[in-house]
């Protein structure tokens, strides 16, 4: 509550940047992510709520709005597509502090991107476990790893499934 952060995430197949600020049990989020397999940009604005904290567990619900441009690249994806689109995202945290400097974290998204210049869509849940270790004064590195499956459906073509993953490090930085 009443703190900001910067972070920054590594990892594949997303690059990102953002900054989060907390109010109460409620933290507003603006990121940028980019996709190195589909040469994609995601530009988003979220809030998670804390829905339940009991002792060293706490549980968020997220629920974010974005924009997305894709390039269409298929160097590592044969199923991308070229489009600009809406891309909803809601997602769930879980985090069990372990000790006062490591927790471990548990991690649902569903991003969707829905394309507004040709028809077509792509979601893609995803489960995630990782660790966040406070590195001491206003620095935290957590590291993740992640999977799922991808729903893809090109504009002529239909809708293709198959397995997804995702691995992240992450440094943030809190301002105050």
């Amino acid at each position: 509550a009443g703190t900001n952060a910067l972070y920054v995430l590594v990892g594949a197949p997303e690059l990102g940047l953002g900054y989060r600020q907390g109010f109460g049990l409620t933290e507003f989020e603006a990121r940028g992510v980019f996709n190195l397999f589909e040469i994609a940009v995601i530009v988003e604005a979220g809030v998670k709520w804390g829905l339940f904290q009991r002792d060293r567990l706490r549980l968020a619900p997220t629920l974010a709005l974005g924009l997305k441009l894709d390039s269409g690249a298929k160097y590592f994806d044969l199923a991308n597509f070229a489009f600009v689109g809406l891309r909803p995202r809601l997602g769930l945290n879980a985090s069990y502090d372990f000790t006062e400097t490591i927790s471990g974290v548990a991690l649902v998204e569903i991003p969707w991107s829905i394309a507004l210049t040709v028809q077509g869509f792509q979601v893609t849940p995803l489960l995630g476990a990782g660790c966040e270790f406070h590195l001491g004064g206003s620095l935290s590195l957590s590291i993740s790893a992640h999977l799922g499956f991808d729903a893809t459906k090109e504009p002529v073509g239909v809708t293709q499934y198959r397995p997804a993953w995702a691995a992240r490090l992450g440094v943030g930085y809190r301002l105050f």
